[in-house]
């Protein structure tokens, strides 16, 4: 197994990546469909701000991945653009879907400042393992691969936030060393914020983005 910058997958892969996320992730941006979703990676690929890896197997599945930043609004608005092509999802979403807009128009107007980050911290945005590769501690793996390359960008902490109704990945995150700061409302989801401090003291060197 072999862990691949995000940066670095070809198109053949992101759309695995992008479909595999769909797969295992019941968030909003999985309900906004697959090219929403291939959309966001694409954005993420263009970031050097973003911190993402897939783990692969020697034959190049996609078995888990992760993907972070120090401005995740920033990416998020991105997906807005260009805004034809972000209108046509949304009449798509919206003639299928229409609780999916419904939903989305909350969760933009019940936005925490819970989410808000702090000076040199990054946001865990995204981590998820195939059904097939769970329970050999990939997880873990990847959170700790996701951990040091925040830490070796000058990150102080790194945060993230989770729905309170999944206690396999608060136990995860809990397992590694982050801790619930807050619990609050977004919508319709209950959500815990969680953090995991990188250094005692902040190093003197730059952070990336």
């Amino acid at each position: 197994m072999n862990f691949t910058p995000l940066s670095t997958l070809n198109a053949t892969s992101l759309d695995s990546l992008a479909r595999l996320h769909c797969d295992v992730m019941p968030t909003l941006l999985s309900d906004l469909g697959l090219p929403v979703v291939r959309r966001y990676y694409e954005i993420c690929q263009k970031d050097p701000s973003v911190i993402g890896f897939c783990a692969c197997s020697p034959e190049g599945e996609i078995l888990g991945w992760v993907a972070g930043s120090p401005h995740p609004e920033q990416v998020n608005a991105r997906l807005r653009r260009p805004l034809f092509w972000f209108a046509g999802q949304m009449l798509r979403v919206a003639v299928t879907r229409p609780g999916v807009i419904v939903q989305l128009a909350r969760s933009v107007l019940a936005s925490s400042e819970a989410n808000v980050l702090q000076p040199y911290q990054v946001e865990l945005t995204y981590i998820g393992v195939a059904p097939s590769a769970r329970g050999r501690g990939l997880g873990k793996a990847i959170l700790a691969a996701f951990t040091a390359a925040s830490r070796a960008a000058g990150y102080r902490s790194v945060a993230l936030s989770v729905e309170t109704d999944n206690p396999q990945a608060v136990a995860l995150y809990k397992k590694v060393g982050f801790e619930i700061t807050k619990t609050f409302h977004e919508g319709r989801f209950a959500r815990h914020r969680m953090e995991l401090p990188l250094f005692t003291e902040h190093p003197n060197k730059s952070v990336a983005g």
